[in-house]
């Protein structure tokens, strides 16, 4: 066990001085002389080359141009990112349209045309409206944002959200060549062990440092999904519905209302019949044969016939 704890510490003590190592040159560069007042832009180009290095190693995509930018809700939208960084694109869009179906089908080819998808859609038939959520490349945002703000209908509102994510990147991209370097020098400890303990500690460590190293890979693959393309949520609906016209005045106009006010009591009185009829007939069907009964007995008998007086004697 001995062999293997020296050669823990010795591969441990080796990694630290390396990052060190490496901490002190980024200290160095990054406290290297000021440029003159006429190159600042230099030297911000020169770090952002550095980052966008680690970008590139993330397999990220970013945008070229200047500083963020969004037009006012009557112009046209023009977003791009800076230089050299990693930037995460959403926007949440409400649009009118005549047709729903027909904007929903419009929308689909503009983003696929673009080079982008749809990650999901579900419509509804009351309120009539479609919701669509879109992937498109982060460097044909803008332009599609336009073609789908101008070309399927009225624009009800539009949000739009821009997270820099160049830090983090460029934090994945170290840890994920840290996480493999140390790795590959448990590896070589692994050749290096003498006893079956030995083998099983050095195994254990190997072991959780895959582990780390997969998580950091899904961490840069996720962020490099994230930066490539934009969510665009489109949430389409149909025109409301015009009220009801109210009738016309003077003879016309009561005309219509008391005829519509005659149906409505029409229908009333139908359905109250309607309501009633079950009763009715059950009641019929019970009281009509008891009242019958009740009718029979009740019946008067004749009463005896009046005796008459004697005559009278005759005279």
């Amino acid at each position: 066990m001995r062999p293997v704890k020296h050669v823990l510490c010795f591969a441990a003590t080796a990694l630290l001085l390396a990052g060190c190592a490496g901490s002190q040159h980024s200290n160095s560069t990054s406290e290297a002389a000021p440029a003159p007042a006429g190159a600042p832009q230099a030297a911000d180009s020169g770090s952002a080359a550095k980052l966008a290095a680690g970008s590139r190693a993330a397999g990220g995509g970013k945008a070229t141009g200047g500083q963020f930018k969004v037009a006012s809700p009557g112009g046209q939208l023009n977003v791009t990112s800076p230089v050299g960084r990693s930037v995460v694109y959403t926007a949440d869009l409400r649009v009118r349209a005549k047709s729903v179906e027909g904007a929903a089908t419009k929308a689909k080819q503009l983003v696929t045309a673009a080079g982008g998808y749809v990650e999901n859609e579900t419509g509804s038939s009351e309120p009539v409206g479609s919701n669509l959520t879109f992937k498109v490349p982060s460097d044909k945002y803008s332009m599609v944002l336009d073609q789908l703000t101008g070309q399927l209908g009225t624009k009800l509102s539009l949000q739009q959200q821009a997270e820099d994510v160049t830090e983090q990147v460029a934090d994945v991209d170290s840890r994920v060549k840290s996480a493999q370097a140390t790795l590959q020098t448990f590896r070589k400890l692994l050749n290096r062990a003498n006893t079956v303990g030995e083998v099983l500690n050095v195994e254990q460590e190997i072991t959780q440092r895959e582990a780390d190293l997969e998580s950091l890979q899904a961490r840069q693959k996720s962020l490099a999904q994230q930066t490539r393309y934009a969510t665009v949520t489109l949430q389409l609906e149909a025109p409301s519905k015009e009220p009801s016209k109210r009738p016309s005045g003077g003879f016309i106009g009561g005309l219509t209302s008391g005829w519509n006010a005659f149906t409505a009591f029409l229908s009333g009185a139908a359905t109250l019949l309607g309501w009633l009829l079950p009763f009715l007939v059950l009641a019929a069907v019970i009281g009509l044969p008891a009242w019958r009964l009740l009718r029979g007995r009740r019946k008067p008998t004749a009463p005896p016939a009046a005796s008459l007086p004697p005559a009278p004697p005759v005279s």
